[in-house]
Formats: C-alpha cells, structure tokens, sequence
C-alpha cells in the first residue's frame, strides 16, 4: 500500500499544473452596495421561525445525534431550519462538532475530499465551545434568528466549496491563508449568498449583536468590520434584489 504522502507527492503535481491554473475567480471584483436604501420596510425585519415539523429524512446528511446534541438540543432545530433555506445542500454531508477554534464558528470541506467525488464530498461546521484560548460568542444561548443567520452564512460557504474542483479547493484554502484582501472579498461574497438565500436580516442582527456586544474583544469586532458586509449594505443589497435592481458589476458573476 502506497503511504498518504506518497499519494499527495504524486497527486498535488498535476492539481497545480492543471485545475489550480485554471481556476476561476469567483470572488473577484469584491461585493458592495454603496446606493441608499430608499425605505426601511417593516418586510425587512421579519425574524425567521423555527422549522419544528421537519421530516428527518430531510437532515439524514447530518450528524444531528451524539454528545454534542445531548448538550444543547435545541440546536437540532436550529441546524434543520437554517438547513431549510439551501435546498440545494440537502443531500451534502455536513458534520457538526463543538470544539475551541478562533471564531465563534467556522466552516471547511474535510481533507478527503480531494480524493472523492462530487456527490460523496463530507464538510464540517465547528462551533467554538469557549474553552480554548479563543472565546467567540455563546452560540447556544444566542436568539433563534441570529443562530440561523450565522449558520445560514457557514452553509453558504459550503455552497461555494461545492462549486469547485479539487484544485481550486486547494487554491481558495492558500489565498484565504495567505491574502487578507481576498479574505475580505469571500466573506463579503459569502455576505450576499447568504441574503439571497432568505436571510437578510437575521444576518443582520448577528452582526448588530457582534459589533454592540461586550462579551468579545477588539480584534474579533475588527475582523467582522473589516471583512463583513456593513448593516447599511445588508439593507442595500435586500432592498435590490426584492426590487430586482442591478448589483452592478456582479450582475454577470456566478454567485454560488
């Protein structure tokens, strides 16, 4: 049997010759929305509902039983009605885990994944649990529409995993390491997927809470400023799209 290295010696060559040098940019230009909102509908600030007559079938992808759902099983919910809201993730594996990370939760398609196939790839969501050097918020004790907010924009991110190939999998993990500038651009992109999706202003009162809150520090608040969309372009872009309105240069974009 060949070792794991001597497979990704003889593997990675060819990605980086070939899919990674052909990789997209989907993610270039940066989403903004810079046009005023020209009415505060009451439409906009419609907290989402729990989802409590789910079929299991619809969540059988997901590790929704274990220690961690023992723990906090109102999560279970809270992961099927965010779940409701992508469709198109329906028959994706996605496992959740509670473990100290340095956000409050974060999402990443699994090393494997480069070695199957489109319809049997598996990701994982992690929600941090506090215990680690990092502290992010407290997801569990966070309201029903901020949960299905933040989780609704780490589901978004595993949209556009599944729209890539391995190779550029690979190339979005370096960029996303090695470039701030590019950070800003996925989490902004990944913003507005999330919006299209139906969530707008649960997306929003996550990140009202985030910036008001005391229970965080400094950098953590910086990071959401810097690379998240503003609450005036959550606005923005939400009164665009239910007005069927240009989004300007990303009008021709894939938005994944």
């Amino acid at each position: 049997m060949f070792s794991v290295k001597v497979i990704l010696a003889v593997l990675f060559p060819a990605l980086l010759s070939g899919s990674i040098l052909k990789a997209q940019k989907p993610f270039d230009p940066e989403v903004v929305c810079n046009d005023f909102c020209r009415n505060d509908s009451l439409l906009f600030f419609q907290e989402v509902e729990p989802r409590v007559h789910l079929n299991e079938n619809e969540v059988d992808n997901t590790n929704l039983k274990g220690p961690y759902f023992d723990l906090f099983p109102g999560l279970k919910t809270d992961i099927q009605s965010a779940l409701y809201f992508f469709p198109e993730l329906s028959a994706v594996h996605i496992k959740f885990s509670y473990k100290p990370i340095n956000q409050t939760m974060n999402s990443r398609p699994t090393f494997l994944n480069i070695f199957r196939q489109k319809a049997k790839r598996h990701y994982r969501i992690i929600i941090n649990n506090n215990k680690g050097k990092c502290k992010g918020l407290p997801f569990e004790e966070l309201s029903f529409n901020i949960k299905t907010g933040w989780l609704g924009h780490e589901l978004a991110h595993i949209c556009d995993y599944e729209n890539m190939n391995s190779g550029q999998t690979f190339w979005f993990a370096f960029k996303y390491v090695f470039s701030k500038k590019y950070v800003r651009s996925v989490e902004r992109n990944t913003d507005l997927i999330t919006i299209r999706h139906g969530l707008a202003f649960p997306l929003y009162d996550g990140t009202d809470y985030l910036l008001r809150s005391k229970d965080i520090g400094a950098k953590y608040r910086n990071y959401t400023i810097v690379n998240g969309l503003s609450l005036r372009e959550i606005k923005c872009f939400w009164y665009k799209l239910q007005n069927g309105l240009s989004l300007g240069p990303l009008d021709n974009h894939v938005l994944r």
